[in-house]
């Protein structure tokens, strides 16, 4: 069958014909997707790709209009790699401005809204990347994660995402905003798919199972949960008692040292890789680029954020200490996996669930109003700081409610055995919610 048939049959030319307002910035033609070969004559599958990733012969505008200038020469290595497994790009998927937020509501390219239901976002900054793949426009897509930005999305959309050891897997080829923090990572629809993907890319062999892992439950991250959140992890981790030995841990040193690390760290690699994207771009120095780009960016928050480093920027010796508090939090995480003889830490992955899409800062949550960004990366951003793979995927919700995200994060490079758990867990509980299982 002709690959374009192919495609057809399995619904992925819907989104070229009748993109969603806001998951795409741009989609391919259905000739462009037939003229695409998997590298490798693996079975070929629809690929999307959030906008800061290159792709040859489309455009990595990174949600940012003024970066939106043209055609890519060549793939990003993850691409590349991706292709070598049989994935055919269908288009590029919307994203937060720059990456630089949690909503994905880019004021050029609209928002991002949760698929089925329009009255809610879809998170972010890869928000574009989970819903294609919720909605069935793509089997999978490539996001990009600083500080929750495939866990986040993952969790609001309902579908599993991969968040790789940072360092892991290549960045080149991808407007990022730390060194330090950024990793690429991959949206599908089950756990079992993503360590495919992984194994597809990197080689090498598969995790063994623990007889009985132990599972570490931060006291930090399970508090002040929305109520359906809260009972939708309260069942999910009863019903994995069984099966794995939950331990109860705090993060403590870990929880400090990553908080007051996290915006030197992002502010001050951030102006430097946004300048030098935005100086190849517009033709300027970096520091005349990243100036322009502060007063060009759409999307006032992520302007705020520009402007404040621009006016004020991270002392030298500020990032030397955050710099030093990484390093410190990272040992305290390996030791406190080492002292609790631990596999894993399992949490939910927000605090709540898909925000309202009017959201514009504040949001309303047990009670009160509190930041949006401060929300919703209130657990993601310690792994993201310890560079620790992440595993997201969905727990059963009633019926009317909204998708709720477990997230397994293992030890920094230990991503198979990450993801091998993760995956037990998730079939775990789908026996548990079936009836017949």
């Amino acid at each position: 069958m002709p690959l374009s048939a192919a495609l057809a049959r399995a619904s992925v030319l819907d989104p070229v014909e009748r993109p969603e307002p806001g998951e795409w910035t741009q989609t391919c033609t259905a000739e462009e997707i037939a003229a695409q070969s998997p590298l490798a004559g693996g079975k070929p599958y629809p690929l999307a790709v959030k906008a800061n990733i290159a792709v040859r012969g489309l455009r990595r505008s990174a949600g940012c209009e003024l970066l939106d200038l043209g055609p890519e020469e060549a793939d990003a290595p993850v691409v590349a790699l991706l292709r070598r497994s049989g994935a055919v790009v269908v288009g590029m998927a919307n994203m937060h401005e720059l990456a630089f937020g949690i909503t994905s509501r880019n004021a050029s390219y609209g928002a991002v809204r949760l698929p089925g239901r329009p009255d809610r976002l879809a998170g972010g900054s890869s928000g574009g990347s989970a819903a294609v793949v919720a909605r069935g426009h793509a089997e999978v897509a490539l996001g990009t994660d600083t500080g929750g930005s495939i866990s986040i999305p993952a969790s609001l959309c309902g579908v599993a995402g991969f968040r790789p050891s940072t360092g892991r897997w290549p960045t080149a080829g991808i407007v990022g905003l730390s060194w330090t923090r950024d990793a690429p990572g991959v949206f599908a629809r089950s756990v079992r798919r993503l360590a495919e993907l992984d194994l597809a890319m990197l080689g090498g062999a598969t995790a063994e199972d623990a007889s009985r892992p132990r599972i570490g439950v931060p006291a930090e991250l399970v508090r002040e949960l929305h109520p359906s959140t809260q009972a939708a992890v309260d069942s999910a981790l009863d019903a994995l008692a069984d099966t794995v030995e939950l331990v109860p841990v705090t993060l403590s040193e870990v929880w400090e040292l990553t908080r007051a690390a996290a915006m030197p760290i992002v502010c001050w690699e951030a102006r430097r890789l946004l300048g030098d994207v935005a100086a190849r771009a517009l033709g300027l120095n970096a520091e005349q680029a990243f100036a322009r780009l502060a007063a060009e960016v759409r999307s006032p928050d992520v302007r705020q954020i520009l402007e404040a480093e621009l006016e004020s920027p991270v002392p030298p010796d500020a990032y030397a200490i955050a710099q030093q508090q990484t390093e410190q939090a990272r040992a305290c995480y390996a030791e406190l996996l080492r002292k609790h003889a631990l596999d894993a830490l399992a949490f939910p992955a927000t605090p709540a669930p898909a925000p309202p899409a009017d959201s514009d800062g504040p949001v309303e949550h047990l009670g009160s109003r509190i930041d949006a960004f401060e929300l919703y990366t209130r657990n993601t951003t310690p792994g993201a700081m310890l560079g620790a793979p992440m595993v997201t995927f969905p727990l059963a919700i009633p019926a009317e409610g909204l998708p709720v995200g477990l997230t397994v994060q293992g030890a920094r490079f230990d991503d198979r055995r990450a993801l091998r758990l993760a995956e037990r867990m998730a079939e775990t509980l789908a026996n548990t919610d079936d009836p017949a299982g």
